[in-house]
């Protein structure tokens, strides 16, 4: 009877997988939900865990992402999710095994049977925006292993999902192109501006231009100046480059304690990224920041975004992504689409 039960539903998963108008997916953006065993759990857990544990101090830490998992039996439950995982132990037969051999190609469910290949993607699988991923092997340690060592991979494969449907999301409606066009035709640079923002300050003498919301507050400002300024593409130069902006923003300073360097991809430049916590002087206020500085050769400029927020009290994971996003679309090229109606 189980077996039965197993042809007819992975014969409507098929139909479903193939069918070329997909619905909506559903739920939230920051929950991975992840189907499996109990025992595959247990041995799995930790690295699936541990993947998706990156996040951002609020001051308290507040992960990116939240991973929930189900059993085996809840598959039909959650098919139609945006961020779904489910892990097939193939030694034994039972939903996880129909479900291999229903998902994968025939090269596909070898590979993962000889514990070759371990993961593998399907995008809008069986609604439009979702990322599923089925994780299959028969050696429960070499997959946890192999998880391990690929969890930047499995990471970016949700998180480019996530980044790609909220910046379809905060600018689907209200997106302020008078903005826009006044930073482009005022500094011959600009970017996407999300509803409710504003031009909080603006100083054209110090080459610098604050943009805001409240409710929470949102903060993005930049700063520039002509030539390379090779002195705020150094850590140290980049925390005194951020204090100076705090005193344009009115008695903000940049917390030593959290602080984080790397260089990254902004947008199209190189940049060094500096994130951590700030604090007010005065106000008991502070909460995430997050800054950039690069060389712009086209225009001669070196430029410094810096994105902030105050929300105590608050998920902020999520917000302060929004603001990333919206400072990531910073460009010194002109194109028309940007103004258009």
């Amino acid at each position: 009877m189980l077996k039965k039960y197993y042809v007819v539903f992975f014969s409507i998963l098929l139909v479903f997988c193939s069918c070329s108008h997909r619905n909506d997916a559903k739920g939230p953006s920051d929950i991975i939900y992840v189907i499996s065993s109990e025992k595959v759990k247990e041995t799995l857990g930790f690295a699936i865990d541990t993947t998706f544990s990156y996040g951002l101090r609020t001051p308290e830490f507040q992960t990116y992402y939240q991973t929930r998992w189900y059993p085996l039996s809840s598959f039909k439950r959650f098919i139609n999710y945006k961020n779904l995982i489910a892990i097939s132990d193939l030694k034994i037969n039972d939903f996880g095994l129909q479900l291999g051999k229903a998902v994968l190609s025939e090269d596909q469910f070898h590979l993962a049977e000889t514990d070759s290949i371990f993961m593998f993607t399907s995008e809008d699988c069986w609604v439009k925006g979702q990322m599923f991923v089925l994780i299959a092997g028969k050696d429960l340690e070499k997959m946890k292993e192999n998880i391990l060592q690929q969890k930047a991979w499995l990471y970016t494969k949700f998180d480019k999902k996530f980044k790609k449907e909220q910046k379809k999301y905060i600018f689907s409606r209200m997106e302020q192109k008078r903005i826009s066009r006044y930073l482009w035709d005022r500094y011959k640079w600009t970017m996407r501006v999300q509803h409710d923002y504003r031009i909080v300050h603006e100083y054209p003498d110090k080459k610098f231009v604050w943009i805001g919301r409240g409710f929470p507050n949102r903060w993005v400002s930049v700063s520039w100046d002509r030539g390379i300024k090779t002195e705020w593409m150094t850590s140290n130069g980049l925390y005194e480059k951020r204090n100076e902006i705090g005193e344009l923003y009115k008695g903000i300073k940049t917390d030593k304690r959290f602080l984080g360097n790397h260089f990254t991809k902004f947008s199209n430049w190189e940049a060094l990224h500096m994130s951590g916590l700030w604090y007010h002087e005065k106000d008991v206020k502070g909460g995430p920041f997050s800054t950039y500085a690069f060389y712009d050769d086209k225009s001669d400029r070196t430029f410094v975004i810096d994105a902030m927020m105050f929300a105590p009290g608050q998920k902020v994971s999520i917000l302060f992504r929004h603001v990333k996003i919206m400072a990531e679309t910073f460009t010194t090229s002109f194109s028309e689409d940007i103004f258009k109606k």
